[in-house]
């Protein structure tokens, strides 16, 4: 299967269909991603696809389906792994709002909001871990 395709059936798993880039979004199951995570595919292969997928695909979180989220999303898998491996690691993504982190990364720096995305999300993963590690302490 091409990459392509095989990109489109993961996507469909989570109920994601891909649009082409000169056309409008109309719901929280469009995206124009598509190259984006055909490279994510091709280069960490489609178990790290899916587990980005994964974790964007939230009540709250569900409809950012662009380019800066699922990079940001997959560097947070590929270089914080003590995060990735934590039991409550689910339970801590689940109280980002990756919507509210795009948009200060684009009011941040609007050359390089997927940078930008990339460390905030960082810096919040690790807020939250803090405030975890507080509670159980307490």
């Amino acid at each position: 299967m091409t990459s392509g395709g095989h990109v489109d059936r993961i996507a469909g798993e989570f109920g994601v269909h891909f649009i082409d880039h000169t056309k409008r979004v109309k719901g929280r199951h469009q995206s124009k991603a598509r190259r984006t995570c055909q490279t994510l595919l091709k280069n960490y292969g489609p178990e790290h696809l899916r587990l980005v997928f994964g974790l964007i695909n939230t009540t709250r979180n569900r409809g950012n389906w662009v380019s800066q989220v699922f990079t940001a999303v997959s560097w947070l898998i590929l270089n914080r792994p003590e995060l990735v491996e934590r039991s409550d690691f689910l339970t801590l993504f689940d109280q980002l709002d990756l919507d509210a982190l795009l948009a200060s990364a684009k009011r941040a720096n609007r050359d390089a909001p997927t940078v930008t995305m990339t460390v905030l999300l960082s810096y919040k993963m690790d807020e939250l871990t803090e405030a975890t590690r507080k509670e159980k302490a307490a």
